[in-house]
């Protein structure tokens, strides 16, 4: 935006900070063709501590596989999305777990999981979780993965949204 000399085009989808009504030229609702561009159909979900279940590693029993998954993981390892039960967990390529998502995770509506990978490695420890549940962890520090998710809206939904535009 430090560069414009004539014009400056902003495209938003709803309200936006740099924009106020009447300050537009030129204002219009677009749909735009997803088809034509392959990227907007993807659909991030990025790493973040409120989507895992942080004490996961921490309750698990010694010389559990996990244990060591966790351990040999690094960031860029691509990662699987199961579900499991009411849960979601993350899977290495060899299919041992390395995470369980939180209740609050739930992949984006309307979408396949097309791919995921570790992004980030956290050591979390028994002081930094709730006290209630001490009781239940198994050792004071403990790793946690923190995957990107990667999601495909699937043709369906994409023709559905065209058709009620």
């Amino acid at each position: 935006m430090t560069r414009a000399r004539a014009a400056l085009t902003i495209l938003t989808d709803g309200p936006h900070a740099f924009v106020r009504q009447g300050d537009a030229v030129l204002s219009r609702r677009i749909i735009p063709d997803t088809a034509a561009l392959p990227r907007a159909r993807l659909r991030y979900v990025p790493p973040d501590p409120k989507l895992v279940d942080l004490s996961f590693a921490g309750r698990l029993r010694p010389g559990d596989p996990s244990l060591a998954a966790i351990a040999t993981a690094r960031p860029g390892d691509a990662v699987h999305l199961i579900r499991d039960g009411d849960r979601w967990r993350i899977d290495n390529a060899q299919g041992q777990t390395l995470a369980r998502l939180s209740r609050a995770f739930a992949p984006p509506e309307g979408t396949a999981f097309l791919r995921g990978e570790v992004t980030a490695i956290l050591t979390w420890r028994r002081e930094d979780g709730d006290e209630d549940y001490h009781h239940l962890l198994r050792r004071d520090a403990w790793e946690v993965v923190l995957p990107e998710l990667v999601f495909e809206t699937d043709t369906a939904t994409i023709r559905a949204g065209q058709q009620d535009s």
